[in-house]
């Protein structure tokens, strides 16, 4: 998985997260509403997701189903490669070396 797509699940996971906490504690303060306003329960429970938390969830299918081998980039630098174009940039390559060493 490339570090973009790392860093949209970590974002996406730290914003569910957040969502979450405040959901429950949205939740905490209507129970503690509801308990002081008794009334008879003959209506069946229901769940409603809010806005954010679709967005979230369609969010994580959209991660889910992407590749994780973007295939037409892997077979435009095998080309390149092949054809002795690619270019590497030392710093990059510097970095990346002494980053696989830590």
């Amino acid at each position: 998985m490339s570090n973009i797509e790392r860093l949209a699940a970590q974002d996406a996971a730290r914003t569910y997260t957040h969502n979450t906490d405040v959901a429950r504690s949205g939740a905490a303060q209507q129970a503690a509403k509801a308990h002081h306003q008794a009334k008879p329960a003959n209506s069946a429970d229901s769940v409603t997701l809010s806005d954010s938390a679709r967005s979230l969830a369609a969010a994580r299918d959209v991660v889910k189903s992407a590749p994780d081998v973007r295939n037409d980039k892997v077979s435009e630098i095998k080309q390149q490669v092949t054809d002795g174009t690619y270019k590497v940039s030392a710093k990059v390559l510097a970095r990346k070396m002494l980053d696989t060493q830590a």
